[in-house]
């Protein structure tokens, strides 16, 4: 488990330093363009691909600090017991959809790979390194989310005993 929350925050980290590259990357586009008249070429384009990776990596990380949205209305209301059991339901279904997220990403990005499939915009961008990271993105979360529901049955296990 351990392990797995020490990938998610690397992964956390990696989404950090992408959107500094983003930002540092569009600074320097707009002084290029601006004061040099040279645009950066494929400059959008290769946000829009650490935008979406950064999206994915951030995933996983933000799931051990629990920042996803939830709805707390019938939660709050609900005994520690009842609490628990929504926790575990929760997130065996999130534990199943992002196991078949990852199968459907992999999937995908296989299919990019062999075809080569490129983006044709200001610059040839290659599609398949963008869906591999999503794949990654999404298979890190999932193995994330697996630990927090392992974690969580078990957690009853140890305050029983």
């Amino acid at each position: 488990m351990k392990v797995i929350k020490k990938i998610s925050t690397i992964s956390g980290y990696a989404s950090g330093v992408l959107i500094a590259l983003i930002w540092a990357l569009m600074i320097a586009e707009v002084i290029m363009r601006n004061i040099f008249h040279h645009p950066i070429l494929g400059c959008s384009e290769i946000c829009v691909f650490m935008y979406v990776s950064a999206s994915y990596f951030g995933f996983s990380f933000t799931q051990i600090y629990k920042g996803h949205i939830t709805v707390d209305l019938l939660y709050t209301n609900l005994k520690p017991a009842g609490q628990r059991a929504l926790d575990i339901i929760s997130l065996v279904l999130e534990s199943i959809l992002f196991v078949a997220f990852t199968y459907c990403s992999w999937k995908s990005f296989a299919t990019s790979f062999a075809a080569r499939e490129i983006y044709l915009a200001a610059m040839r961008m290659p599609v398949y390194v963008l869906r591999f990271a999503i794949a990654l993105g999404v298979t890190i979360m999932a193995l994330q989310v697996i630990a927090d529901t392992v974690e969580t049955i078990t957690k009853k296990k140890e305050v029983q005993a």
